[in-house]
């Protein structure tokens, strides 16, 4: 009877251990596991054997990224790129014959400064300071010997807000506002040869005509939205992900514009002829973040 006691008992002891041992995500109990260096972050590291033992499955990844409990702050660099175009362009048939057709297309790039502040496990706050350069130019003419392409060129500040949700270890969605703070602005007409190269004039001058009509907004709001993932990298975490930018208001600095034709404005019963340019930038980005800590 007493070896039938003893025996219950110790059998009560190992069930009592094993009903609050604690799964690692990978069917490894967490205190067995981390004997045997077999606890996996999340990340696909595994914690040292001789390393404390943790209660749950979430201390044992919050230990990977830094040990620090509550809310991790990263700092590191943003580098991007993007292509994209006009939209909400002029359509009427004689503004049109106007501003011309929208063959636009848009080259930017984007390199600053991120940082990434948990709230939670699921929910971060993302904010950036970047430097942008935007380059805009489409063909507008062309014969046998040479071409001819108009280009508007804008510096800015920048500076994305997401709210990023991360419903897995790798991946995360993200939405917010961008805020722009143009810095400068230029419009040419450049020549061109057959082959691309920039035309010259009799000096060695590159042929370029300076335009004056194109001047953008010194601020622009816009949204952004987007998708990617994080690894881990030299211990370090990187950000690898793709945004939407879509302005908010229209780019031109003057939405009124005077209407001319052949360099004569243009009036209806005595006044001006008067139309309105909501032109607005759109973009698909694809962007790096590298965490320095």
């Amino acid at each position: 009877m007493k070896k039938l006691i003893l025996a219950s008992a110790i059998a009560m002891m190992c069930l009592s251990a094993n009903a609050f041992a604690e799964d690692d995500g990978y069917g490894n109990d967490i205190p067995a596991a981390r004997v045997e260096g077999t606890v996996d972050d999340g990340y696909g590291n595994k914690l040292p054997s001789n390393g404390p033992e943790y209660k749950s499955f979430e201390d044992a990844r919050s230990s990977s990224r830094g040990g620090v409990q509550g809310i991790p702050f990263n700092m590191g660099l943003h580098l991007a790129f993007g292509l994209g175009t006009y939209w909400d362009y002029p359509t009427d048939r004689y503004l049109v014959e106007y501003f011309g057709e929208n063959d636009w297309l848009t080259v930017n790039f984007d390199i600053g400064g991120v940082a990434k502040i948990k709230m939670s496990n699921l929910v971060s706050i993302v904010p950036e300071v970047n430097f942008g350069f935007n380059f805009t130019s489409r063909e507008v003419g062309r014969d046998r010997y040479y071409k001819v392409e108009e280009s508007r060129t804008l510096i800015n500040v920048n500076v994305p807000v997401a709210l990023r949700f991360t419903p897995l270890p790798y991946a995360y969605v993200e939405a917010g506002a961008r805020f722009n703070f143009n810095l400068g602005t230029s419009h040419t007409l450049d020549w061109y040869d057959e082959d691309g190269n920039a035309l010259k004039d009799w000096n060695g001058k590159e042929v370029s005509e300076e335009l004056d009509k194109w001047e953008a907004k010194a601020f622009i709001p816009s949204f952004i939205a987007g998708f990617g993932g994080t690894v881990r990298a030299n211990g370090h975490e990187l950000d690898l992900g793709i945004r939407l930018i879509l302005d908010l208001v229209g780019v031109e600095k003057d939405d009124d514009i005077d209407f001319t034709y052949e360099g004569e404005v243009l009036t209806v019963n005595g006044e001006k002829l008067v139309v309105e340019n909501k032109t607005k930038m759109w973009a698909i980005q694809f962007f790096v973040n590298y965490y320095l800590f």
